[in-house]
């Protein structure tokens, strides 16, 4: 990438398999965070939808989310309208195959899965709740997916760097707002409720998904509920 990021707008949801794909269907989904075979062009919706499915069923079912077991299904891949900004190169040999890397011309829209840490007051009770913490130290605590754009970029200028400037000028931002704006529409802000206390969250859940909620491992451990 001939390009700098820093600072990150970020969105967090939960919703249902098939709403999902009814939302990402008219989009491209690309890998940019590993290598790809000389082949590869993009990757498949039903791959994903088909991840996180397991990792929705895992949650509402009360499961105990494992990384040993369940790391395969925690995906970081792109989200896309225009394909055609995705372009790879860096040929490279491992392991006796060729491979390529992303090289595209601005960013895409990440998405990865995030985690919701909750901790109980020892004195006073109340829920302090974060985001913050990455899943790959509390897979245990998953609770959807986290849709990334940088805030600042900075285009390659000879051997320098261009000053910072806003990525909302970026035609890619777009997929960000539009992706937020089709899950806001079937989605409401959560709030979680213990022993009086409630909380609402920086986190947006279908109703279908609500109501599966409270059959989450780690709320019914802490007795936490989920209200409307």
């Amino acid at each position: 990438m001939k390009y700098l990021v820093s600072g990150w707008n970020t969105f967090h949801f939960l919703i249902t398999p098939e709403e999902l794909r009814t939302i990402f269907k008219d989009y491209h989904m690309v890998i940019f965070t590993a290598h790809v075979p000389l082949d590869y062009t993009e990757s498949c919706l039903d791959e994903y939808a088909g991840a996180y499915g397991k990792l929705y069923e895992l949650l509402t079912g009360g499961e105990r989310i494992i990384w040993e077991r369940d790391y395969p299904l925690f995906f970081n891949w792109g989200i896309t309208s225009d394909l055609s900004n995705c372009t790879y190169g860096k040929v490279h040999t491992y392991e006796g195959k060729k491979y390529k890397s992303a090289d595209f011309g601005e960013p895409v829209v990440g998405t990865s899965p995030f985690a919701l840490y909750i901790q109980i007051g020892e004195e006073n009770r109340k829920l302090h709740c974060s985001t913050a913490y990455s899943y790959l130290s509390n897979p245990e605590n998953y609770m959807g997916i986290q849709l990334q754009y940088p805030k600042l970029i900075q285009y390659k200028c000879g051997e320098e760097y261009e000053p910072p400037k806003p990525a909302k000028s970026l035609k890619a931002y777009q997929d960000f707002e539009a992706l937020k704006n089709s899950v806001t529409k079937i989605t409401r802000p959560l709030t979680i409720a213990y022993a009086g206390s409630k909380k609402r969250l920086n986190i947006r859940v279908s109703d279908e998904a609500r109501l599966k909620l409270n059959g989450c491992l780690s709320f019914m451990q802490k007795g936490i509920t989920v209200t409307v």
